[in-house]
C-alpha cells in the first residue's frame, strides 16, 4: 500500500477515528485503525466493539492498492504535527508503515489486517434521510444535559424520537433537560431510540465535519447513520425513556425577556463568588428588574443588577450557576426567554421567538 495526500485531507478525519479507538484496550488492535487504498480512495475504520466509523477520503493520490491497520493516536499525532499544507507520503515496507514529510520520516508498526474486528451489520427496520446540519445543531443544543455516570443507565444518553411530522431530541441528567425538535417533511411512524452519551458527542463531531443529508436507520439494538463520506455504527441503549412531558412545568406563567449578553456577563462575574461545591445563584425579580445574587463560605459575596422586560410578580428564585450558564450558551440568538412558574417549580429558557429549543432548569434551595 502506498498514497500520499495533504495535511488538510486527512487531519480531521484522523481526529475523528482517534477519538473512537480505544486508547487502554486489552485487545490491542482496538488501538489501531484499519486503512485501505482501493478504487483512488483511502478508506479507515476505527472501532471500539460498541461503535465503528468508516471514512472515506478521496483527496489523495493512491499509487498502490493495499490495507493495514496502525495506531490510531501515534499516526494522528504525526499528522497532526507536521505544517498546514504540508504533503504526506505513506508506504508499506518491511511489514511496517512508513510515514515521510519535508524532512520528517517515521515507521509505525502494524498489525494484521484479519485480526481487525469488524462490527457485525445487524437488519434494520426503521429507515429515514435527514438533513445532517439541522440534526447535527439539534443534537449539539440538547445532548450538553445528558448524565454522563448515573446509576439510571437511560440517562447517560439522548432520547431520538420521531412522531408525526416531528423528529424531537431529548436529554436529562435528573436536575436539568433539554428538549429540540424540527419539522420533518413527511409523516413519520412512532418511534424512540436512546443513542448512548458517547455515540451522540461523537455523532457531533461527525457531523460538524460533514454537514450534509444522511440515512438514518435502526433496529431496537443498532443505529447506522451514512453519507457519501463516512459509515457510523453504534449500540442502542435499550431501555424505556422516562415521560419527559412530565418534567415540563405548568401553571401561572410569569415571563422575563433579555439579551442573551448582559446576562451571561453577569453570571460569569457571580461565578466567580458562588459556593464552589453547590455552585448557587439567586435571582430576585421585580419589575423590569433582574437582580443576580452569589456568595460562599467565606462570605464573600456579589450583586448585580439587570434592566429585563417583566412584568410579572416579585419573585425570588435559585439556581445551580453552571446549569443556566450552560443553557444559555446552547441557545442560538441574543433574545433570551425565562418563564417562571414560582419559586418552588422549574424554569423553562429558551429564546423568545421560538419554541423549538427549551431547556427546563430545577430550582435550588439556598
Amino acid at each position: 500500500m502506498k498514497f500520499s495526500a495533504k495535511k488538510e485531507a486527512l487531519a480531521d478525519k484522523f481526529s475523528l477515528c482517534s477519538s473512537i479507538a480505544e486508547k487502554r484496550q486489552t485487545i490491542p488492535i482496538l488501538s489501531n485503525v484499519l486503512l485501505r487504498a482501493s478504487d483512488g480512495n483511502l478508506t479507515i475504520v476505527a472501532t471500539d466493539l460498541e461503535r465503528q466509523l468508516s471514512l472515506v477520503i478521496s483527496d489523495c493520490s493512491i499509487s498502490e492498492d493495499g490495507e493495514t491497520t496502525v495506531s490510531a493516536k501515534k499516526l494522528f499525532e504525526l499528522i497532526r504535527s507536521v505544517p498546514d499544507e504540508t504533503e504526506l507520503n505513506l508506504e508499506v515496507i518491511d511489514n511496517q508503515l512508513e510515514i515521510s514529510a519535508l524532512s520528517f520520516q517515521a515507521d509505525l508498526a502494524v498489525l494484521p489486517v484479519q485480526d481487525f474486528p469488524f462490527v457485525d451489520l445487524e437488519d434494520h427496520n426503521f429507515n429515514i434521510s435527514l438533513d445532517g446540519n439541522k440534526f447535527g445543531k439539534v443534537l449539539e443544543s440538547t445532548s450538553f444535559a445528558m448524565a454522563s455516570a448515573d446509576v439510571r443507565y437511560y440517562l447517560n444518553g439522548l432520547l431520538f424520537e420521531t412522531a408525526q411530522k416531528k423528529i424531537n431530541m431529548v436529554a436529562t441528567d435528573g436536575h436539568r433537560l433539554a428538549w429540540g425538535s424540527y419539522s420533518y417533511s413527511e409523516e413519520l411512524e412512532d418511534k424512540k431510540l436512546i443513542i448512548p452519551r458517547s455515540t451522540a458527542l461523537e455523532l457531533q463531531r461527525i457531523l460538524n465535519l460533514f454537514p450534509e443529508e444522511i440515512s438514518f436507520s435502526s433496529n431496537n439494538s443498532q443505529l447506522k447513520i451514512e453519507s457519501e463520506n463516512f459509515t457510523f455504527i453504534s449500540k442502542l441503549i435499550e431501555g424505556a425513556y422516562p415521560d419527559y412531558k412530565k418534567v415540563f412545568p405548568s401553571g401561572e406563567e410569569q415571563s422575563l425577556v433579555t439579551s442573551k449578553s448582559p446576562i451571561l456577563t453577569a453570571l460569569s462575574r457571580s461565578a466567580v463568588l458562588s459556593n464552589e461545591k453547590f455552585r448557587g445563584v439567586k435571582f430576585e425579580l421585580s419589575k423590569d428588574k433582574l437582580k443576580i445574587l452569589a456568595n460562599n463560605p467565606n462570605k464573600e459575596s456579589a450583586e448585580e443588577e439587570l434592566d429585563v422586560d417583566y412584568a410579572g410578580q416579585d419573585l425570588e428564585i435559585g439556581f445551580n450557576i453552571n446549569y443556566v450558564q450552560e443553557s444559555l450558551n446552547y441557545l442560538p440568538g441574543d433574545d433570551i426567554e425565562f418563564v417562571f412558574f414560582g419559586s418552588e417549580n422549574s424554569c423553562l429558557v429558551k429564546n423568545s421567538s421560538n419554541d423549538d429549543l427549551v431547556h427546563v432548569i430545577m430550582p435550588m434551595r439556598l
